[in-house]
């Protein structure tokens, strides 16, 4: 049975992101709760520099597997963790939080991520975004081969982590990343999707969906995140925009639902496509749904 959840959301959140450089975050500054490394990974197949950040809580029993998340859009997850959310972090089941991110300043690399966490189509080979002509899509296979093949033996070498409660977060386009992930591995025990773009390129991944193999699904964990806000008159529309956004994440959870797969989906009353962002993170971090 698809579970369906409507949560009232209390934090504040801006309904557009600040896409100027980004300045210190947490990491630069310092924790009271969490010990941060950096590393910058060049990824042979699509020649991208990542920046990943990995925290450990101070007070973690590094002789036992952790649970871990790792987390797309890494620079501007790392710009909205603050030691208030560390803390309680800290006091809790403290997860090992893996941000990946771009060698950048900017809170989100636009051309990058349309490569990175987009599927390819039939071709299997990246293309043109249809939705914006200056950005390429379709590279995901690849990006996931990096987190995988390269990125997990670095985080391996430096903490256990308990492949039971290794998770995936990712919004929008990382969203979508999310969902290709859960349908064509089995690197991560629990998926989050926040307002995945679905309706992308002729909703190739509601397609895939449906095409996908029972077998590769049954028993995985996807949750879906979505806003209900309706636009206001004249407002300028998103091409990010899903006008049939909570009617199409329904319809991925039953279509996944129907091969086995546990699914859930959890609406914000009143949040945007943008808003989700923060307050899906927020939430699986605090709640500590893998």
């Amino acid at each position: 049975m698809l579970s369906l959840s409507v949560i009232a959301e209390s934090t504040t959140i801006y309904a557009k992101p600040d896409l100027s450089p980004l300045g210190q975050n947490i990491a630069d500054q310092g924790s009271k709760y969490y010990t941060f490394q950096s590393k910058v990974f060049e990824s042979d197949g699509q020649h991208h520099r990542y920046k990943v950040w990995l925290g450990i809580a101070k007070n973690a029993d590094r002789t036992k597997s952790q649970a871990a998340i790792y987390l797309l859009d890494g620079n501007a997850v790392m710009d909205r963790l603050k030691d208030d959310l560390l803390k309680q972090l800290s006091e809790q089941d403290a997860p090992i939080l893996v941000a990946i991110g771009y060698d950048s300043k900017l809170p989100f690399e636009s051309k990058l991520r349309s490569l990175d966490y987009t599927p390819a189509d039939e071709t299997g080979k990246p293309s043109i975004d249809p939705r914006n002509p200056d950005r390429m899509s379709g590279g995901s296979q690849i990006f996931r081969q990096f987190i995988l093949n390269t990125l997990d033996p670095w985080i391996a070498s430096q903490v256990q982590i308990d492949k039971n409660r290794k998770a995936l977060w990712g919004h929008s386009y990382g969203g979508l990343f999310v969902i290709d992930s859960f349908l064509n591995s089995h690197g991560f025990s629990h998926y989050f999707a926040a307002s995945p773009s679905l309706t992308w390129a002729d909703q190739r991944i509601l397609n895939n969906a449906e095409k996908v193999s029972p077998t590769q699904v049954n028993g995985q964990n996807l949750m879906l995140f979505e806003g209900d806000l309706n636009l206001k008159k004249h407002e300028k529309i998103s091409p990010n925009l899903d006008l049939k956004m909570i009617e199409n994440n329904r319809k991925l959870s039953l279509i996944l639902q129907e091969k086995g797969a546990n699914t859930r989906l959890l609406i914000y009353p009143n949040l945007s496509h943008g808003q989700v962002f923060q307050a899906s993170l927020l939430d699986v971090l605090n709640h500590r749904w893998f």
